[in-house]
């Protein structure tokens, strides 16, 4: 058996890219060697043809060691001729699960297999490791993919723990708007802040606002309370929301938080201010001024 006549098969639910370091390793641990885990392989359905069930990864590894005519030994995989396509989902996924976990689109890819194969979802989640509400929304994850952005499908092709976002970052972004300019506003927002998942959606409403002509911008993580000092600058500035609003025919910016508000004066703002146009971007700032005599 050569490695020109084999592929890897459809039901092989990892498909995530591998991560250069690993993959080194384990050509350098091939050859050096031989397979520590053997290749599991049944007949594919074009003739005298084979298709990879387990193990794509040591797979792709021979591929890069050896030309296509390279002739498998026996050390290096299995043949399981009447294997089932039931049966080669349930290898590929039961290998998977034990290595290493799945991305949200594989676990998409394997929930959806699972139930093609007669499964029902508390069997799938069973199988998947995962519980009945994270399948949920993981399965529902293909129904979204035609709005998503590009940057969600390649975070959501990631395992969760190296993403920023996740499923449960487009469950909120999905369940809270269907506008896609707000859309990617807010993922273009959750890329570049790494917002947490609970936190998207205040983001999604901050920017709905936004787009409504009604220019609210985030202010965080800085004190509520200016310094009292008035021989030194003053820091105004809040964790809150800053609101851009018409107050007796004046702009004014009022700045909305927990507790109290506070509104100020927009010339004091702006005087500090040689681009007044960035408060149209998503910015966390600090801004000091002198105190009004």
């Amino acid at each position: 058996m050569q490695l020109k006549d084999i592929s890897v098969s459809k039901l092989n639910i990892r498909n995530s890219a591998d991560e250069a370091e690993e993959f080194e390793n384990l050509k350098k641990s091939i050859k050096e060697g031989s397979l520590i885990q053997k290749i599991v392989i049944r007949p594919s359905k074009a003739k005298d043809k084979y298709e990879v069930v387990a193990g794509g990864r040591r797979f792709r590894a021979l591929c890069a060691l050896h030309p296509e005519t390279y002739e498998l030994k026996d050390t290096d995989y299995v043949l399981y001729p009447d294997m089932t396509d039931e049966q080669a989902l349930l290898w590929s996924i039961e290998e998977n699960t034990q290595r290493l976990s799945f991305s949200p689109m594989e676990f998409n890819r394997a929930g959806l297999e699972l139930n093609k194969q007669g499964y029902k979802d508390k069997e799938i989640a069973q199988k998947l490791n995962v519980t009945p509400h994270r399948l949920k929304r993981l399965l529902s994850l293909s129904m979204d993919f035609n709005k998503m952005p590009e940057v969600v499908k390649e975070e959501l092709g990631k395992l969760s723990e190296e993403a920023i976002i996740t499923d449960k970052h487009w469950e909120h972004i999905s369940k809270n708007t269907d506008d896609k300019e707000v859309i990617k506003d807010v993922v273009d927002y959750i890329m570049e802040k790494e917002v947490s998942a609970k936190e998207v959606p205040s983001v999604v409403k901050m920017i709905e606002k936004n787009h409504q002509g009604q220019e609210n911008f985030p202010v965080k993580d800085v004190p509520s309370q200016p310094a009292k000092d008035k021989e030194n600058p003053m820091e105004y500035s809040h964790k809150g929301e800053l609101l851009l609003e018409i107050k007796d025919g004046k702009n004014t910016l009022k700045v909305i938080g927990k507790g109290e508000d506070s509104e100020v004066p927009i010339d004091q703002y702006l005087n500090f201010l040689k681009h007044p146009e960035k408060f149209k971007c998503y910015v966390t700032f600090k801004l000091k001024i002198k105190p009004i005599e």
